[in-house]
């Protein structure tokens, strides 16, 4: 989360397997490590954060399954997307990195109307397996 909220592309892609993929609602996959740094440069904006909630953690050997729900705040702490994800971990070496991230941002309601407003997908960070 710290490299998301540091705008630090690289480090946040370095964490996701070479053959990694993000599969995002209203997107094409996105495949491979040089793919996914590409994309965090694109939506990556300066003092973002991300708070994550397990709420699913299931370790198999070298593979880990996270499901859980994420909360994108703003530099100023106001909420700017919301959702649930889930994302499966592969043990390269000692350490653990993201192989298939899967998320969903949900709608929001704009206060004093009934109508949904869908926010665009956003790239997610999740915390490894320990």
């Amino acid at each position: 989360m710290r490299l998301f909220a540091l705008n630090d592309a690289a480090k946040i892609a370095a964490c996701y397997t070479d053959d990694a993929e993000i599969l995002s609602a209203n997107m094409s996959p996105i495949r491979g490590r040089a793919a996914i740094e590409s994309v965090f440069k694109f939506t990556n904006r300066p003092g973002h954060t991300l708070e994550f909630q397990t709420a699913e953690l299931d370790v198999l050997g070298a593979t880990a399954i996270e499901i859980g729900a994420y909360v994108r705040k703003l530099a100023d702490g106001s909420t700017f997307a919301r959702g649930r994800y889930i994302v499966i971990w592969k043990r390269v070496g000692e350490e653990w990195k993201i192989h298939r991230d899967m998320f969903a941002s949900q709608p929001r309601f704009d206060s004093g109307t009934r109508e949904t407003v869908l926010k665009p997908p956003h790239i997610l960070y999740p915390t490894p397996p320990k």
